[in-house]
């Protein structure tokens, strides 16, 4: 089985879409089966990627670690080169694509922490742009933090009401239309509580 591919794929939120990436996986030979998925995370850190996790788990000595685009395996560059250096430890190799490198070749690990390097620049690009947008809009007043699901008026009678004992906070989550997070932040946060 040396050569197989195991495949990683990756969207940023829960809205886009793999189907081109495991479409482009499974042209590269991976198995169906042998693509694992992480839906809604950034790619900034290996936290709590479950499909970064099983696919790296999935590996074994001669297997080929396989992504579309490096950017969709990381975007930090300390993480990269610690997953890249257990890989190669564990004699598997990275496949980027259609090209398959070495992290023990001194030119593949010079070109795969070229591209960590570029990822993790191009994600800091990404949220200092946010950040300026962000403050931007702050200064002329469009900015104004999350909204409260319920306007004051009926956070207050919400208060008003539990703590008279005349509704449950599953009744008051029911009739309001929002979860009984929402509720139980309301009676037991402060009074601007969203």
């Amino acid at each position: 089985m040396n050569g197989t591919r195991v495949g990683y794929a990756r969207c940023s939120t829960d809205e886009q879409d793999v189907i081109i990436q495991t479409e482009q996986l499974l042209t590269l030979g991976v198995p169906e089966d042998r693509i694992y998925i992480d839906r809604g995370f950034s790619g900034t850190t290996r936290r709590n990627r479950a499909g970064l996790d099983q696919a790296l788990a999935a590996v074994w000595d001669g297997s080929v670690f396989t992504v579309t685009k490096f950017d969709r395996f990381a975007r930090n560059m300390a993480e990269a080169n610690q997953i890249l250096t257990d890989l190669s430890g564990r004699g598997v190799l990275f496949g980027l694509g259609a090209s398959v490198y070495d992290w023990n070749d001194p030119f593949g690990r010079l070109f795969l922490q070229t591209l960590a390097m570029v990822a993790e620049f191009e994600a800091n690009l990404g949220n200092l742009r946010t950040r300026e947008g962000m403050a931007l809009a702050k200064k002329n007043g469009k900015l104004k933090g999350k909204q409260p699901k319920l306007p004051e008026p009926a956070r207050r009678s919400i208060r008003r009401r539990y703590a008279e004992g005349e509704v449950s906070l599953a009744d008051l989550a029911t009739e309001y239309s929002v979860g009984r997070s929402t509720i139980h932040r309301i009676i037991h946060g402060p009074e601007t509580s969203r």
